[in-house]
């Protein structure tokens, strides 16, 4: 068992040296076709970043195991990348687990497709690989996530709704600048910038019914040169989530009603543009119950408080094809574990040993 941790904390830390961003993971997509051909594990795609492929077990049932492999920035320079959110931990416990389902290919209750998944950080390397044909003949499919709320060897599954849809905007609003003196001679962009947030806000919490989950975040805010003039344009990024049509129908239809009114008042131009963005992630019922009898009796704790969340996720549109199951997992090791995307994110050889835990009972016991 030590020597078999041993070579999995390699792999993790291997995987650590070479963290890339979305649709860049070059040399991570290197790693990975580099130990599925030395352990003889079979390969059907190679795409510039990603891959998929099938152990044939000889069943009539197919299933999919996903593992995300972006990482983030860690600064603004756009050259320094690390795995904030333990993207290489769950590579790192797909291989493995592909390692051993090989070796003990009889065992399998199912033929395996595994998916190496690039560009999940920007939400759109699930649709990338669903083009490509990953989930071609597959009848379901599964993805952990490492979640640092529980503890190493606990899992958290819920069924129904999960994850909410996101959307993500830019908004340029533009005047005539002036002296910061005499606001009267042009456009003060930056007070309609923030009279469009305050708009924004309240489609919330007045055209939304309240029982109704939504929320809308301005994340971004850019304008101005110096400290005296009125600027000609401000630049306003941010994120809307939902979890119905109605609601996301709300939330953007609105939002361009509130710009028009800023352009009148203010006498301003605006414009607004608005991201694909992810769906809302549902869990299959039935999928989620067969798993919790499985864990049950294996020893893994399930908890039971897991709640829907505002978070999103590109997986969503693997579960709008295919039924399937997204499980948060353990790896907290300590009571004041950093959070994800935090600068001090760790993740721990243990904490993959239960992911490869967790997978094996998929594809060993499902």
């Amino acid at each position: 068992m030590e020597l078999y941790k041993t070579d999995i904390e390699k792999t993790l830390k291997e995987l650590e040296k070479i963290a890339e961003p979305s649709f860049n993971e070059i040399k991570t997509t290197q790693y990975i076709v580099s130990f599925l051909k030395k352990h003889n594990i079979p390969i059907d795609k190679v795409l510039k970043t990603g891959c998929f492929g099938t152990i044939e077990a000889g069943k009539e049932k197919t299933i999919a195991l996903r593992a995300d492999i972006d990482a983030l920035p860690i600064d603004n320079s756009g050259k320094n990348f690390a795995h904030l959110c333990g993207h290489h931990g769950h590579t790192a416990a797909l291989l493995h687990t592909l390692k051993q389902a090989v070796l003990q290919k009889e065992k399998l209750n199912h033929n395996i497709r595994y998916i190496f998944q690039p560009a999940e950080e920007i939400g759109t390397g699930a649709l990338f690989l669903i083009k490509e044909g990953a989930i071609h003949n597959v009848d379901e499919i599964y993805a952990l996530h490492g979640d640092p709320n529980y503890s190493v060897g606990e899992i958290a599954i819920k069924q129904g709704e999960l994850m909410a849809g996101s959307s993500l905007f830019k908004i340029e609003i533009s005047g005539s600048s002036t002296h910061a003196a005499f606001p009267h001679k042009g456009n003060d962009v930056i007070i309609a910038a923030a009279e469009y947030m305050n708009i924004c806000q309240k489609i919330i919490s007045r055209f939304q019914n309240p029982v109704d989950e939504g929320v809308i975040s301005f994340c971004k805010i850019n304008g101005g040169t110096a400290a005296n003039i009125l600027p000609e344009n401000v630049l306003l990024e941010g994120t809307f989530r939902f979890f119905s049509e109605a609601t996301k129908r709300i939330i953007k239809n609105n939002m361009i009603k509130g710009l028009k009114l800023i352009e009148d008042f203010y006498k301003v131009t605006g414009k607004i543009s608005f991201s694909h963005g992810t769906l809302p992630l549902v869990n299959d019922n039935g999928l989620c119950s067969k798993l919790i009898k499985i864990f049950s009796k294996s020893g893994i704790t399930i908890k039971k408080d897991y709640k829907k969340m505002m978070g999103s996720e590109d997986f969503s549109y693997f579960l709008e094809k295919i039924p399937g199951v997204y499980i948060k997992a353990g790896i907290a090791v300590t009571e004041d574990y950093p959070p994800l995307h935090n600068k001090n994110f760790y993740l721990t050889s243990d904490a993959v040993l239960s992911f490869i835990n967790i997978f094996s009972e998929i594809i060993f016991n499902k």
